[in-house]
């Protein structure tokens, strides 16, 4: 009998611990999150997935186990959507840790171009911690510029990029600049994409000054949806303030899904 077969016999007759995702050989662990898992239990359908996989040659770590979707009633709860743009990117972890300790989940624009090998843990992770993945493009261009095709392959590329890491099929993007028009419209409608916009922007990418981001995020009113890059160093210094006085307001913090309910494809929303 092979080893891996002996060593997968023997861990099973031990007991069967409830699946979830564990890192693999040279990933980075992150640490268990209370709703998230339960942290100390051997997972042999993971095992066995891990050596099923070797044996056909299939690459990369299993997909994320994802949480159940949840219902918040924003009607009842002061609810708030942080969003994040142009990642993943070196500060995502820190941005993932931050949220996690205020029990806060939140909706990723990614970049596709950004889901590398470097980067693919931190998708990973937000899926698995129940954040919402969306789509920012390719390559951060200006959609009204291209032509259909063109705007087509900035989205399916990113679609696809997601989905491999992920298994998720993303159902919001973001334009790049807010920028729009009816072409994009119709592409996003067809791609099954609502446009997401915003009601605060923080213009973290303008202003490096945590203390001003700080104070724009903090405006943010029940309902609202709230621009920020997970990209640069001065919003991740600013995350910790923001979050301790949207939590000192009462604010339930939720993804754009989880805030808006149901949404159209090609219809574009900037708060509830």
């Amino acid at each position: 009998m092979r080893i891996g077969s002996v060593l997968l016999s023997l861990l099973l007759i031990g007991g069967c611990g409830q699946v979830r995702t564990v890192p693999a050989a040279g990933e980075r662990p992150v640490a268990p999150h209370p709703r998230f898992g339960t942290p100390g239990r051997f997972d042999a359908d993971l095992l066995r997935f891990r050596l099923a996989g070797s044996q056909r040659g299939a690459p990369g770590p299993r997909l994320p186990a994802i949480p159940p979707p949840r219902h918040v009633d924003c009607r009842q709860h002061k609810c708030v959507a942080l969003t994040f743009d142009d990642g993943p990117a070196e500060y995502t972890g820190h941005v993932l840790d931050l949220l996690a300790a205020h029990h806060a989940r939140a909706t990723f624009f990614l970049l596709g171009q950004m889901v590398t090998d470097e980067t693919r843990d931190f998708v990973r992770r937000m899926a698995s911690e129940g954040h919402e993945i969306g789509n920012h493009s390719w390559d951060h261009a200006s959609l009204p510029g291209l032509s259909p095709d063109g705007l087509r392959r900035e989205l399916d590329r990113t679609q696809e990029a997601v989905r491999k890491v992920t298994g998720v099929r993303m159902r919001v993007m973001r334009p790049p600049y807010g920028a729009t028009n009816q072409t994009v419209d119709n592409e996003t409608r067809q791609a099954g994409l609502a446009q997401i916009m915003w009601a605060v922007d923080t213009l973290d990418w303008l202003n490096r000054n945590p203390a001003v981001i700080t104070q724009r995020s903090a405006a943010a009113k029940p309902g609202d949806i709230v621009l920020m890059h997970d990209i640069h160093a001065t919003t991740v210094q600013a995350l910790p303030r923001l979050l301790d006085e949207l939590d000192r307001k009462g604010f339930t913090y939720v993804t754009v899904s989880e805030l808006l309910g149901a949404t159209t494809p090609g219809k574009k929303y900037t708060n509830r």
